[in-house]
């Protein structure tokens, strides 16, 4: 059994990682190993940081129990 069902990436434009322009994607297979964003504009600098998850059936409710949030790095797109 894994230990991991899958991960969340968030990114924004603002290093507290607030307001709207935060966006998070939720990555369901634990053997992907990259996303590309189409959303995201040429020459910005954006902020990313990554949790893990693990899905689980407690008396037949599925709930997710989530990592704390990875330390942020900075981006800038092409």
């Amino acid at each position: 059994m894994s230990q991991t069902t899958g991960y969340q990436i968030q990114y924004s434009e603002n290093n507290r990682f607030k307001g709207d322009r935060s966006r998070i994607i939720k990555i369901d297979k634990n053997k992907t190993t990259s996303k590309l964003i189409s959303r995201s504009k040429a020459k910005k600098k954006y902020y990313v940081r990554i949790r893990t998850y693990k899905a689980a059936n407690v008396k037949g409710d599925k709930i997710g129990f989530y990592s704390a949030w990875s330390k942020a790095k900075s981006v800038v797109t092409k």
